[in-house]
This record gives structure tokens, sequence and C-alpha cells, in this order.
């Protein structure tokens, strides 16, 4: 509808909600968003590594997608 994307983060941004994790509907030309939780725009997600867990992700799956570019190390 309307042909435009937009990042989570960007939409939240766009429309000054209180976390990037939200649904949005729409109904007779009125777009309406439930939002889930107070994100600060950086970090990890709990819903979102919650879901990818759900999903089947382990922890170092989940924390490779939310810290890109960081490496785990053991031991230290």
């Amino acid at each position: 509808m309307g042909g435009v994307s937009l990042s989570g983060g960007a939409a939240r941004n766009l429309f000054a909600l209180r976390s990037a994790c939200f649904d949005v509907s729409e109904q007779d030309g009125v777009f309406t968003f439930s939002v889930t939780g107070y994100g600060h725009g950086v970090g990890m997600s709990q819903y979102g590594a919650n879901a990818m867990a759900k999903a089947g992700s382990g922890w170092q799956d989940i924390l490779a997608h939310y810290y890109t570019g960081a490496q785990l190390q053991t031991g230290i």
C-alpha cells in the first residue's frame, strides 16, 4: 500500500513512537500503531530477542543480530 518502505527505527522517528517494536493496521484510511516497549534506540530489543529465541535462534545468533561487528569471547 503506497509503495513506501521504512525501517522500524525510521518509522519510530517519523511518527514519534516510543519504540521501534510495533504493529500497524489500517481501516478506512486511519492507521493505528500498536507499540510494545519503551526502546531507547540502542542495543537489544527484549521483544525481538525473545521472538528470535522462540523461532529457534541461539544466544550467539541473537547477540550477533543486535551487535553487528562485535566478537564473542569466552574466558575473559
